[in-house]
């Protein structure tokens, strides 16, 4: 009898310890938050380091309306009806153009892109044949300034 209360005594010992455990790694008491290396100073909940930017892409020659649709990290973005055209971006997204009717002498260009973001292996133009291409993929400029 001795030796069963002993081991109840432990056990609920054990399971004290057991909640504070979890209880202390979901609430960091003496955490500190790490240095925002872009800003310098502590990061808040509301700041995020993912840049945001507009891509903007133009054709030139002849493009026929609803022959080209646009694909952003693999789903469909925008059926495009005409150029030029605004997309939305945010770091790391891959562009990319899906040519239903062949449009020949037309060609996709990057008119503009914001100067927060640049295209990585981006063309300066793609000729719009039957198919799916990358137009490139969205990181952050190099001269990024916080």
């Amino acid at each position: 009898m001795k030796m069963g209360r002993f081991f109840i005594f432990i056990s609920i010992i054990m399971l004290i310890l057991l909640a504070g455990v979890q209880v202390s790694r979901v609430y960091p008491v003496w955490a500190k938050l790490p240095e925002d290396p872009y800003a310098g100073a502590p990061m808040e909940q509301f700041v995020s380091l993912v840049e945001r930017g507009i891509v903007t892409v133009d054709a030139a020659g002849i493009y026929e309306p609803h022959s080209a649709m646009i694909y952003k990290n693999g789903e469909r973005y925008l059926l495009v009806e005409m150029f030029p055209v605004e997309i939305e971006v945010i770091e790391g997204d891959v562009l990319e153009i899906w040519v239903l009717e062949e449009n020949p002498g037309a060609s996709l260009i990057v008119k503009n892109t914001s100067e927060n973001v640049r295209l990585k292996y981006s063309r300066t133009s793609l000729p719009l044949n039957k198919g799916l291409h990358r137009i490139g993929k969205v990181i952050c400029a190099a001269d990024r300034k916080k």
